[in-house]
């Protein structure tokens, strides 16, 4: 329920505030006065366009504030339910409009998405303007009126429809993408057979390129590598003409050897020599071992270099490295495997497709039923409820009708075409006048008409409709005299089960308001603006006198003002079920 609603510097409104009560709250005023402002304040709390134009002139942003009070099933559900502190039962949302541009929303002082706040606000509130009553022209929201008014059974069976449905979806476009596949891997067969095969003959092993290219590398320095050892080790160990370096190393430590004892710098020298010997021996030693291993087949090179090469050429076809070759060959070799058990899976498929094709039918078959029952008694309320809101003659009809088509679903021996929400097509036919034939929604020209027809679904679905607070803006549009007094009457009873807001010109309906609040136009220094009060006792009396006649200090328009207030008084306390007195 919107209890308070705060408005700042939005069009001609300075500064506003509403504080709505339970049941029916009505808003007046003369045309022009920024009747339309308020409910537009509304519709930017539920996520509505925001314009820099709505800024009033000359201030830097605009501001709407609403605070709701908010039903402990919405509060419980897991979508909204970071935005409630413990056990606060209320909700404040907040718009800013900045003439910047730069916008912002808040619910709870938390700074949230737009379609966040306009996820909350259509489960607040349902605004109804001229507007919104052209969604009665459209056909495809006939069966959310139809569903609703069933209740939980055909909520319940439009949920497993639906659920099933994207699930039947999701299997045949799987199937379609497995056959679709399937062509695609039959036309590479034979291409990922021999891509296999090149790459199994490779007999490829981690990091053997590094070692092929080391190879190479020496076999083609043989020659070198084989001279540069020699020389080093006759240099070391051979005497030749001359000593050679472990005789002379061997030869200065002896002569040391003599003086040993005498100083220890010296002969730490000696044990340096006698180190040293030792070393250069170990290199000879393993000079002449690596010499042994210089001795390749011939026909070495060539092999080394044709392996380098057929890496080459696999790195260019399947990857940089020979993880990548390797990586893109079991890729291809699950392709194959999918090629070959592809069979399979289609048959299992087809199997599940089948099975869950049946319970979309007999899902399908028990809602199209069930909403054919539920079109009757819908028809019967809203015919009644039409009846008295001044259209005695009025016929009201659910069509449930379902098309044929040859690739849609089969049920009940027919093949139907399939809907988001099952296999029927719902549209409200209507006669406004006796002796016409009913005819489709969207021929009903009055606005008077469709306001009416909105009302009396509203009033039928009142026990199904779990948004709690209902706006009715110009809902009087094209109605007068007895129909207005209907009117009236029929939006005391809907109050009765939630909270209405109705903006209207006439005093009918506006007799029949629990708190009744005016919107004033006036002139403060240079600058128009808005203000919204509270009628009460003598202030209301001369606003319905106002209403009436345009004269508020018409001795014979407050009197019939006072009557009229009476009258809808009266009605209300003897208004039981919906019943008019």
């Amino acid at each position: 329920m919107l209890q308070e609603l705060y408005i700042s510097n939005l069009a001609l409104i300075d500064k506003a505030k509403a504080v709505f009560g339970d049941g029916l709250n009505v808003l007046t005023g003369e045309t022009g006065a920024g009747k339309t402002v308020v409910v537009g304040a509304v519709n930017l709390l539920l996520g509505g366009r925001a314009g820099t134009s709505l800024i009033r002139r000359d201030c830097t942003k605009a501001e709407v504030e609403g605070v709701f009070s908010v039903p402990k099933k919405m509060r419980e559900d897991e979508t909204v339910a970071d935005l409630f502190d413990d056990e606060d039962e209320h909700i404040i949302i907040r718009r800013i409009i900045s003439a910047d541009g730069k916008n912002k929303c808040y619910i709870n002082d938390r700074m949230v998405t737009l379609a966040k706040v306009q996820e909350i606000g259509k489960r607040l509130i349902d605004l109804h303007g001229q507007h919104e009553h052209q969604s009665l022209f459209k056909i495809s929201s006939h069966i959310d009126f139809l569903d609703k008014y069933g209740g939980a059974e055909l909520l319940q069976l439009r949920e497993a429809f639906i659920d099933q449905s994207k699930r039947f979806k999701q299997l045949k476009d799987g199937l379609a993408h497995l056959k679709g596949a399937e062509r695609e891997l039959l036309g590479k067969k034979d291409l990922l057979q021999f891509q296999i095969g090149e790459i199994d003959s490779a007999d490829l092993s981690p990091n053997e390129d590094e070692e092929l290219t080391h190879e190479r590398d020496i076999l083609r320095n043989a020659e070198k590598l084989y001279t540069a050892v020699a020389g080093a080790a006759v240099t070391l160990d051979e005497s030749g003409e001359s000593m050679s370096a472990t005789e002379l190393i061997a030869q200065a430590a002896a002569e040391l050897k003599h003086v040993s004892g005498i100083d220890t710098p010296l002969d730490e020298i000696t044990g340096r020599l006698d180190s040293l010997l030792i070393e250069v021996e170990d290199c000879v030693a393993g000079l002449r071992d690596y010499g042994t291993t210089l001795d390749f087949p011939p026909g070495r090179l060539q092999e080394v270099e044709d392996c380098l090469a057929l890496l080459s050429l696999l790195k260019r076809k399947y990857g940089a490295t020979i993880e990548d070759i390797l990586r893109y060959r079991d890729q291809a070799a699950a392709e194959m495997a999918l090629c070959d058990t592809s069979e399979e899976r289609k048959e299992a498929l087809q199997a599940e497709i089948s099975q869950k094709e049946k319970e979309l039918a007999r899902i399908a078959f028990c809602q199209s039923n069930a909403r054919k029952q539920f079109a009757k008694a819908f028809s019967a309320e809203v015919k009644r409820e039409l009846a008295e809101l001044n259209m005695p003659n009025a016929q009201f009809e659910v069509l449930c009708i379902r098309e044929q088509d040859s690739e849609g679903l089969l049920v009940d021996g027919g093949w139907y075409r399939l809907y988001s929400t099952g296999i029927d097509k719902i549209e409200f036919m209507v006669s406004a006048n006796k002796g016409e034939p009913v005819k489709p929604l969207i021929k009903i020209a009055s606005g008077g008409e469709i306001s009416r027809i909105m009302l009396a679904l509203k009033i039928v679905l009142a026990d199904a409709d779990e948004v709690s607070t209902l706006i009715f803006d110009e809902v009087d549009v094209g109605i007068g005299g007895k129909t207005a007094m209907a009117v009236g009457q029929k939006m005391a009873v809907l109050a009765r089960k939630h909270q209405v807001i109705a903006v209207t010109h006439l005093p009918q309906i506006a007799s029949y308001a629990d708190r009744h609040f005016n919107v004033v136009k006036s002139e403060k220094g240079s600058r128009t603006v808005t203000e919204i009060g509270e009628l009460l006792d003598r202030d209301r009396i001369d606003e319905m006198a106002r209403l009436l006649s345009g004269n508020a200090e018409s001795d014979v328009s407050l009197k019939h003002a006072e009557e009229l207030l009476s009258k809808a008084s009266k009605s209300k306390r003897g208004t039981v079920h919906g019943t008019v007195n």
